[in-house]
């Protein structure tokens, strides 16, 4: 769960940033595969959206990585079971 924050808090600082800035994949991928949105006015939130996308993804994957890291060095859990007779 906290894997899905991490994407949208990447995804909406991407998208924020795109707003204001050109980033690559973006500006590349709105150039060479959609030209014609460039004439209108919805250009930057279509670089947005996929540099969001994009960041997002990359970000996620690097979190997802680190934890399972860090889970992995803090050693086994010890799991504790407890079963209650019936009378």
């Amino acid at each position: 769960m906290i894997g899905a924050l991490v994407f949208v808090i990447g995804f909406v600082l991407f998208l924020v940033i795109s707003l204001v800035t050109t980033l690559p994949p973006g500006s590349m991928i709105i150039e060479q595969f959609i030209p014609d949105i460039m004439e209108t006015g919805y250009e930057g939130l279509a670089m947005g959206i996929i540099n969001g996308v994009i960041y997002g993804v990359i970000i996620w994957f690097i979190f997802t990585i680190a934890k399972m890291l860090y889970d992995r060095m803090q050693g086994p859990k010890e799991v504790v079971v407890k079963v209650e007779k019936e009378k």
